[in-house]
């Protein structure tokens, strides 16, 4: 049996524009990459309390992901009840000087989501920042601790998608640029 002559082109059409597009997946251009994520802050301000009370909350691992173990990784205790403004700011330690990292990522903003994940029964996270096309960021937020006292544990994820997010971007696009794991306490 021969095969036909438009099966066999078909074929090799199909075979040369899987070729094409592969490169593209295995290189992607250059996105405006910034560099690693050594150190966390998590800048949370509670407006309720007169005056107003600014706490700072760290994981720091100076020499990144890998090698030797965090030098600090604070508890998120939050007061029940309340509404905090959420800032995060970000530092690769490893640059020399350290690059704060905050206005990179901002001005990438297309390409970066920051994902939280916490028991709701604890906290609620509300995005209050956007990108240049209008969709969330995650820098800024306002968290809402409930009544409910207990401890948990709240992710701050930082989403890299260097192709470009969109409605649909979540916890599973793109790479991780940082993932922490605070542990977290609801007070009185």
């Amino acid at each position: 049996m021969r095969p036909s002559i438009p099966l066999l082109l078909s074929c090799l059409v199909n075979l040369f524009l899987l070729s094409a597009c592969r490169k593209d997946v295995d290189n992607p251009q250059p996105d405006g990459q910034h560099g690693t994520v050594t150190t966390l802050r998590l800048v949370l301000t509670d407006s309720s309390a007169l005056p107003a009370l600014r706490d700072t909350f760290v994981f720091d691992d100076p020499d990144g992901a890998g090698g030797q173990q965090p030098i600090r990784w604070d508890t998120l205790r939050l007061r029940s009840e309340r509404t905090y403004r959420a800032q995060i700011l970000l530092t690769n330690q490893l640059a020399n000087p350290p690059q704060d990292l905050h206005p990179l990522i901002k001005a990438q903003g297309t390409q970066h989501l920051v994902v939280f994940g916490a028991d709701t029964s604890l906290v609620r996270i509300q995005i209050t920042d956007r990108d240049q096309l209008n969709l969330p960021l995650g820098l800024e937020s306002l968290w809402h601790s409930g009544n409910r006292l207990g401890t948990g544990t709240l992710s701050i994820n930082l989403r890299h998608i260097a192709f470009g997010k969109n409605l649909n971007s979540g916890a599973n696009s793109g790479h991780s640029d940082v993932l922490v794991h605070f542990p977290l306490a609801i007070q009185p």
